[in-house]
């Protein structure tokens, strides 16, 4: 039992970190499949990640010293099925035709440990059945692949960290973890009778992504961003390796490929950026979509977002350089300007949060939704 709660603690540690590696891709492809992140469906998804993660831990901890390992001299595989059954028989007193000889049989380590063997897959096939709608015979086989990966772990040694595996490959493990995978394919009609289905899930994420939410804006901005820096950083490798350019030209070739990803492309594509493809959203205006409104609608954003704020600082540290202002009075002026950026935020964020729309939005006509009703 002292193991079982050590590899559930070192998983519930650790899950943090393996959930923030996956969250980003996670949003990406619920955004882009869905145009929604459903709560429920992140319930699901991320107590299987840590159902998983917890499984695995139960199957590797604890380590053992490599020292110890080196020694040992233990058989590493037992490739003869249903061997546990023999030994229950050989190390107990059961008889079939005795219930006194039941329960103490059932304190025998070899018994628990096959009924751990599969109540330790029985949640696989459950979520296998239940939300991911597998049938009998895939559910099998992932079953089996899981516990074939499992025992593999186990004989490679933790894929060879080890000089020998330190923990013995078992068929009847394999056998046992197999089945537990099939009896919750089974159990998963109680799940499926008492919470939304997999159906009922992407029918409500659906009618979700047909509103643009503030983290959908942050996603589609953020690769909107990350494609648009990659040929910045291209622009600046190739130069710096292969050509001699100047600072002018490197600034200019960079207006020109602003103008062509945030105007010329959203104009070719009828309202859209790549990022904008991606999450479902376009550009929608009461008059007609134009270049020149594009241009607007970002200019205004990168005038409220970056220009102020770094206009207004830049003015500061200038006239503390030129000794106009003392240095106390220019850490009060940076404190200050850095308090009005963060106020700009809020409140365009809020006004994000509450759909109301935005200055430049009014001035451009432009606004976004969700094309997800359209497809």
């Amino acid at each position: 039992m002292t193991t079982f709660s050590y590899a559930i603690k070192m998983a519930i540690i650790l899950f943090p970190l393996v959930a923030l590696i996956f969250t980003i891709p996670y949003i990406l492809y619920q955004y882009h499949k869905y145009g929604s992140v459903n709560s429920y469906r992140s319930l699901v998804i991320y107590s299987f990640l840590l159902y998983l993660l917890s499984a695995y831990f139960l199957v590797i901890l604890p380590l053992p010293s490599i020292e110890s390992v080196s020694q040992m001299t233990t058989p590493s595989y037992n490739l003869i099925p249903f061997q546990f059954i023999s030994e229950i028989l050989s190390l107990s007193s059961f008889s079939v035709s005795d219930f006194a000889t039941y329960f103490p049989t059932l304190k025998n380590p070899v018994v628990y440990e096959s009924i751990f063997n599969i109540f330790l897959t029985v949640p696989f096939g459950m979520y296998l059945h239940y939300y991911f709608e597998f049938s009998f015979k895939k559910t099998l086989f992932y079953s089996f692949c899981l516990t074939l990966f499992f025992e593999l772990t186990q004989l490679s040694g933790l894929y060879f960290i080890y000089p020998r595996g330190y923990r013995v490959f078992d068929i009847d493990d394999l056998i046992l973890n197999t089945l537990g995978g099939v009896f919750g394919y089974v159990l998963a009609f109680i799940p499926l009778k008492i919470l939304p289905n997999r159906h009922e899930i992407d029918e409500e994420s659906k009618i979700d992504g047909e509103k643009v939410s503030v983290l959908k804006r942050i996603c589609t901005f953020v690769v909107d961003l990350f494609l648009f820096g990659l040929v910045i950083v291209c622009l600046l490798y190739l130069g710096h390796q292969y050509l001699t350019i100047s600072k002018w030209l490197y600034l200019g070739l960079i207006c020109i490929w602003s103008i062509f990803y945030f105007v010329i492309l959203p104009t070719l594509l009828k309202g859209k950026t790549l990022g904008m493809q991606f999450f479902h959203l376009e550009f929608t205006s009461s008059k007609k979509i134009t270049w020149y409104r594009l241009f607007s609608y970002y200019f205004w954003q990168l005038f409220f977002y970056g220009l102020i704020p770094l206009f207004s600082s830049f003015l500061g540290y200038i006239l503390y350089t030129r000794n106009i202002i003392s240095k106390p009075f220019y850490e009060y002026y940076e404190i200050i300007i850095l308090a009005l950026t963060l106020m700009i935020y809020l409140m365009l964020l809020l006004k994000r949060i509450f759909k109301m729309p935005t200055i430049f939005e009014k001035i451009s006509h432009l606004s976004l939704q969700s094309t997800i009703k359209k497809n």
